[in-house]
């Protein structure tokens, strides 16, 4: 059976997490039963028409475990030593669980709260059970339920009333290679009272494709939830760096209340198979989500964007803009739908989705989707999917610029647009820095200093 496959053996399951409490194991139950009654999604449902997981379904992925994890590994030991953590907190999970010796937790401001899932399962269990599961409801997201019957470690951030938390949240997910297929199952609650305000970043990261020769696929299910009470705001990052085994499917759950403001930005770099579901309720009047992303695809990437905003009261607005480059038999998805309700009077609801093919073999399947129910609102939406443009490419070169320099340099400024929205500082300078790598890498450039990127090492982020 396809389902038993992925899950290896689910009926007779072993929680990894202490479920003692009643309602934890009814919470476990009650996924499993979701999970079983909806089945894994096949191309003959619309919302996964253009995303085939047979190759995920396919594969009887264990629990991964992170063993004796190398100290000497580049990817996280480089960090750890160059990290500024005056500058931010940090957690750091390899294979879904807490390394406690490559993160930073405080000094926290009174109030606030911020640890390891499993940790807060045990001390905060209380907070937990009011909101987990509420947002990301398993009845229609079956790996929503697949996360919460599974889910060992994750984050969970509490930021009281009125309360700024000034330095950024910095979630490091690593897989590191291995010679069976992994799963891992992270799980992050955030829950904003009213006037809180955060930031926070969520990093997946894999070991580099090179240290992948003889290694298996890793699966990771991961779940946020995000709860803002009236006034509160939250800046969310998510960045994908994985590799060509890795298979990533996320959900991000946003509920809001009154004049909140819900800023995500989405870039994603590396991976094999990747589905991202965001999906937002603007609750009570004046409250305000924007959505941007950027996708840098090639080789045989396959990304899949899907959108949701639920217009529910009036005087909210929603953005999205998503923009991709795609290269090689690279394959992209994009489904933005914004549902105005008809109480969601004086709703102003935008969409753009624009996207370069600098391959003929690439694809790109777009859709941005308005559904209107009231009479008194500013919606608009648009997609493009074309190709540099020749004159522009012609006029680099006669000025002494290789034809992939060329690219590099046009596409950059295709890019350029969605990273001048986030704020100045050093996350844009790390992001931007980043997003140039991946688009001289899959151009074949040459860095200024002649270093080819193929060579270059995966670090996660750092402030310094």
């Amino acid at each position: 059976m396809q389902n038993a496959r992925l899950l290896n053996e689910t009926d007779g399951y072993n929680s990894p997490v202490n479920s003692g409490w009643p309602w934890l194991t009814a919470f476990r139950q009650q996924a499993q039963q979701d999970f079983s009654a909806q089945g894994l999604p096949t191309i003959q449902q619309e919302e996964w028409k253009y995303t085939s997981i047979k190759t995920l379904a396919n594969t009887a992925f264990n629990l991964a475990s992170p063993g004796a994890v190398n100290k000497q590994n580049k990817a996280l030991s480089s960090s750890n030593k160059t990290s500024n953590t005056k500058q931010n907190y940090r957690l750091t999970f390899v294979a879904g669980r807490f390394q406690a010796n490559w993160s930073q937790l405080g000094p926290l401001p009174h109030g606030i709260k911020l640890m390891p899932l499993k940790q807060a399962l045990e001390q905060e269990h209380s907070l937990i059970q009011t909101h987990m599961g509420r947002i990301a409801q398993h009845h229609n997201h079956p790996f929503a339920a697949l996360n919460s019957l599974w889910l060992e470690d994750g984050v969970l951030l509490y930021v009281p009333r009125d309360c700024h938390l000034e330095k950024p949240i910095h979630c490091l997910f690593y897989s590191p290679a291995g010679t069976e297929p992994q799963a891992c199952y992270p799980r992050l609650l955030i829950v904003l009272e009213p006037g809180a305000q955060a930031q926070l970043i969520e990093e997946y990261l894999a070991s580099p494709q090179q240290e992948q020769k003889d290694g298996a696929p890793n699966f990771t299910d991961s779940i946020t939830e995000v709860v803002l009470a009236k006034g509160a705001r939250l800046t969310h990052f998510k960045l994908l760096r994985e590799n060509a085994l890795g298979r990533h499917i996320a959900g991000i759950h946003v509920e809001q209340a009154g004049n909140s403001c819900f800023q995500s930005f989405s870039l994603a770099l590396d991976g094999g198979l990747c589905r991202n579901d965001i999906q937002v309720r603007l609750n009570a009047e004046g409250a305000q989500v924007q959505l941007d992303g950027l996708y840098i695809l090639a080789d045989h990437q396959h990304l899949d964007n899907h959108l949701r905003v639920d217009h529910l009261k009036p005087g909210c607005n929603s953005e999205v803009f998503y923009k991709g480059v795609l290269n090689g038999q690279a394959r992209g998805v994009f489904n933005g739908m914004a549902i105005v309700h008809p109480d969601a009077q004086k709703s102003d609801a935008r969409q753009v989705n624009k996207n370069l093919l600098l391959s003929k073999k690439a694809e790109m399947d777009t859709k941005p989707e308005l559904q209107i129910e009231a009479d008194d609102v500013k919606c608009s939406h648009g997609a493009t999917v074309g190709q540099l443009d020749n004159e522009a490419l012609f006029y680099l070169s006669s000025r002494g610029l290789d034809r992939d320099s060329a690219r590099t340099l046009l596409t950059s400024a295709f890019a350029h647009e969605l990273l001048n929205r986030i704020p100045a500082g050093q996350l844009r300078k790390q992001l931007t820095s980043l997003t140039r790598d991946a688009l001289a890498r899959d151009a074949q450039a040459v860095q200024p200093d002649g270093a080819l990127l193929a060579d270059k090492k995966y670090k996660p982020l750092r402030w310094s």
